[in-house]
Parts: C-alpha cells; sequence; structure tokens
C-alpha cells in the first residue's frame, strides 16, 4: 500500500494563505498590478471610505497562492485556470488540492 506523503507549506506560503482569506473576507481579492494607479475618482473614494484594493504580494509565488485562494473562495470552486500558474511555481498536485479544499 503506498503511502501519501502530506502536503506541506512553509510558514510564509500559510501566511499567504492567510492573507488571501482577510483579502476574501474584505471582498478586496482583485489586486491592482503594482504598475495601476486608481483614477482620481478611486483615490479620492479611498481617501473617504478607506477602501483600499490590496497590492499584489511581492513574491511572485506567494501572489500565486494569494490568487488562487482569493478567486477559488469568490467561485466557491477550486479555480482550475490558475492550477498550471501554481505547478509553474513548483508546486505538487497535493498542495494545491489542499489550498482549494481550504479555500472553499
Amino acid at each position: 500500500m503506498d503511502r501519501v506523503t502530506p502536503p506541506v507549506l512553509s510558514q510564509t506560503e500559510w501566511s499567504a494563505v492567510s492573507v488571501a482569506f482577510q483579502d476574501a473576507a474584505a471582498c478586496g481579492c482583485a489586486a491592482l498590478p503594482a504598475t495601476d494607479r486608481p483614477s482620481l475618482l478611486g483615490r479620492v473614494a479611498d481617501a473617504l471610505f478607506g477602501a483600499r484594493r490590496p497590492t499584489p504580494l511581492a513574491n511572485p509565488r506567494l501572489e500565486a497562492i494569494r490568487q488562487f485562494v482569493c478567486t477559488t473562495r469568490r467561485q466557491r470552486k477550486p479555480a482550475e485556470h490558475l492550477v498550471p500558474v501554481l505547478a509553474d511555481h513548483g508546486f505538487n498536485p497535493a498542495q494545491i488540492e489542499a489550498i482549494a479544499l481550504l479555500a472553499i
């Protein structure tokens, strides 16, 4: 009988999952690219109401986790289109499945 190795994420990766949960709870999963600036009206609204979209995480691997978790939570099903992005960043199928199960 094959033993399945449990999916392991680093403490930093779990922190990215936590950030994504917080973003999703605040309905702010749509991060602006670092090069985009909000419109004047958007900046005024942010100043008045304090509403801010999260900026992308500096580490592309961690940002991939955040995007996957946010999209999965928003859709209430795994964000299949982002699975290849996670795989490209070195996550194995067990890790991706574990993150998806937590995010749903």
